[in-house]
């Protein structure tokens, strides 16, 4: 008998399909912050009963406590902070004789009654620490530098200078390129103030 061959049987692939990888994604790093709130013991007051109605504020909290540090004190219990949080809030209360800081890492807003000064501080660099803390004892926190106030004259001025040649441009008392090249100015002079300005920014409110 001739040989008949049989039907050729192609195994098929499989459908399902290998599980994708999936793609981690990057969450944007946290402009680090200090907010700096500072509390006057008023003069019939202990400042130890005024810590105690602070320290039940934290309650549920974390919260480190330095009597009267230097610089270095506080700018090694901010950077231990920072490695858990992005947001310290640093608490000074004081009767002019004694200063307690309170280190309290909380991402969640904290409301203090009767404060006496308020500041935040977005973190653009890291060395900027050592800067607000050396301020922070001297007491000279609050005060803006002459260095700060000349550099924000300047910028508000090329930003008035701005806004003045768009004006002439529209009414076409000067051309386009002109006003291009006024504007380039001011741009890269504002820039090159930013960098030259201190790593961090300075606020009176919270986000």
């Amino acid at each position: 008998m001739p040989f008949t061959p049989g039907p050729i049987i192609i195994p098929r692939r499989s459908r399902r399909k290998e599980p994708q990888k999936r793609k981690e994604v990057r969450k944007p790093k946290k402009e680090k912050k200090i907010v700096y709130v500072l509390i006057k013991v008023k003069q019939d007051q202990l400042i130890s009963e005024k810590a105690r109605e602070l320290e039940e504020l934290f309650k549920g909290k974390t919260f480190n406590r330095v009597v009267n540090p230097d610089e270095y004190t506080l700018l090694m219990n901010a950077k231990n902070l920072f490695a858990k949080a992005y947001k310290i809030y640093v608490v000074e209360l004081t009767d002019e004789m004694n200063r307690w800081f309170y280190f309290v890492p909380s991402e969640e807003r904290i409301s203090f009654k009767n404060k006496d000064k308020f500041l935040v501080f977005q973190i653009k660099k890291d060395e900027a620490l050592e800067e607000i803390f050396r301020k922070m004892v001297e007491g000279k926190l609050t005060k803006r530098s002459t260095f700060e106030v000349v550099l924000s004259a300047i910028q508000v001025g090329l930003g008035l200078l701005s806004f003045i040649a768009g004006y002439l441009a529209f009414e076409n008392i000067i051309d386009v390129s002109q006003l291009s090249n006024i504007i380039t100015f001011a741009i890269f002079f504002i820039v090159a103030l930013q960098s030259i300005k201190k790593g961090y920014k300075r606020r009176t409110w919270e986000d």
